[in-house]
């Protein structure tokens, strides 16, 4: 083998054993750990599910929030959006993109049968108890929260 080709092997190996290294250090380069939270109804109830959420720092999240009922809810924790750093925003309709956010966010309201994506990255370690939705039931007269819509989510 010619030096010129050790060389190349040498880059080569180089770039394989820390190319992951510095892929989780630049959130560029980092895929994205989905987390699917549903947001349903029934007749006595609304609620998220899963209603307990654990992420880690530093790790890039798209968090799909699916509105799977008739109403509209919010996926609203002040505390835990003051924790996290906002990629984007992505609204979907129809499975295609129509719009993306960015910027801080604090409440993300789901129309009905929608879905929308939230990309981040936790910055801050903690639990974030505030979790709930705060539209009012018309029929009830209370808040989904209230009904069981809140959640806990925690950042190790």
């Amino acid at each position: 083998m010619n030096v010129s080709k050790q060389f190349n092997f040498l880059w080569i190996v180089i770039f394989s054993l820390f190319h992951n290294t510095y892929a989780a250090g630049d959130l560029t380069r980092q895929n994205p750990i989905e987390i699917k939270i549903d947001m349903r109804s029934s007749v006595e109830s609304h609620f998220f599910s899963p209603s307990l959420i654990r992420l880690e720092t530093s790790k890039l999240y798209k968090i799909v929030l699916k509105n799977s009922s008739d109403v509209k809810h919010y996926f609203s924790s002040p505390k835990f959006s003051k924790a996290v750093f906002t990629r984007k925003v992505q609204v979907l309709k129809n499975g295609k993109r129509i719009a993306e956010i960015k910027g801080n966010i604090s409440d993300i309201e789901v129309f009905p049968k929608s879905l929308v994506e939230w990309w981040l990255v936790p910055i801050k370690t903690g639990e974030f108890d505030d979790l709930h939705c705060y539209v009012k039931d018309k029929k009830a007269g209370k808040t989904h929260s209230e009904m069981g819509m809140v959640g806990t989510i925690i950042v190790d």
